[in-house]
């Protein structure tokens, strides 16, 4: 049996740019709900980071 957890995480920032973001740093909020950062992934491969870039916007004016 392979068991696979899942959790939500939120796309803190990115390098290179939104439209082709080369990696991206991940946090989470904690019970408190202030972001904590929890890790970054590996490099993205050219068809994930268009994948990933086409559903990135802008934090705006509330980003902590």
């Amino acid at each position: 049996m392979r068991r696979r957890d899942t959790t939500e995480r939120i796309v803190g920032a990115v390098t290179d740019t939104l439209d082709r973001p080369q990696l991206l740093v991940l946090g989470r909020r904690d019970h408190a709900g202030r972001l904590h950062v929890i890790g970054r992934t590996v490099p993205l491969r050219p068809y994930v980071s268009r994948s990933v870039g086409e559903r990135l916007s802008p934090a705006g004016d509330r980003h902590p």
